[in-house]
């Protein structure tokens, strides 16, 4: 769909055809699912890429809806931030995660102070966008999070690091899935527990 080249499609038919897509997808990332549950990843992710895709352009700019960028999995669209929710929950689930405390001064990583500081922007990022009517930054910080979220991920081992620091990264990851929810949430986007 662009509007510069002038070409559109129906809304339920975009719906329709990126349901489909999403639907390959997801089959193609967890073929072993039942049908049932890649159909409702599917329909999640399908919806969720519309939306992102369209409010993270700013409203005065033309917009050119692009199915590889929606549905990318892997930084640009809403399924890469609705995917770092469900690995969130998939840490928590398996670090049955209530912990009895929480040492946050333990939490001194690089990755770790990164995604503190932008979970941190949460509220400033709702106030500014709302005050502006400027969605589109809503959506720059969600994408931001889950990058940052990853990138914690990836360098900072939490279901095995040491009892201490396991908790406060337990903690992190709670807080980093809350704030990954309520934002999808302000988006009007699903937040799937899995995927």
């Amino acid at each position: 769909m662009s509007t510069r080249a002038g070409k559109f499609i129906s809304t339920d038919k975009l719906l329709d055809q990126i349901e489909k897509q999403a639907f390959l997808e997801v089959t193609k990332r967890r073929p072993n699912e039942s049908e049932d549950f890649r159909n409702r990843v599917a329909k999640e992710v399908g919806i969720g890429a519309v939306r992102y895709d369209i409010v993270k352009v700013s409203p005065e700019k033309a917009t050119t809806f692009d199915w590889k960028s929606a549905l990318d999995f892997d930084k640009l669209g809403a399924p890469f931030i609705q995917y770092s929710h469900a690995r969130a929950c998939s840490i928590l689930e398996k670090a049955d995660h209530a912990t009895e405390s929480i040492d946050l001064a333990l939490l001194t990583g690089d990755a770790e102070i990164a995604l503190i500081k932008e979970l941190a922007r949460f509220e400033y990022v709702i106030d500014s966008a709302a005050r502006e009517l400027k969605p589109h930054v809503i959506a720059i910080y969600a994408r931001e999070l889950a990058e940052a979220f990853n990138q914690f991920y990836r360098l900072m081992p939490v279901l095995s690091a040491p009892r201490d620091l396991r908790n406060a990264r337990i903690g992190l990851v709670e807080c980093a899935r809350i704030v990954l929810a309520d934002v999808l949430d302000v988006l009007g986007i699903a937040a799937p527990e899995s995927m």
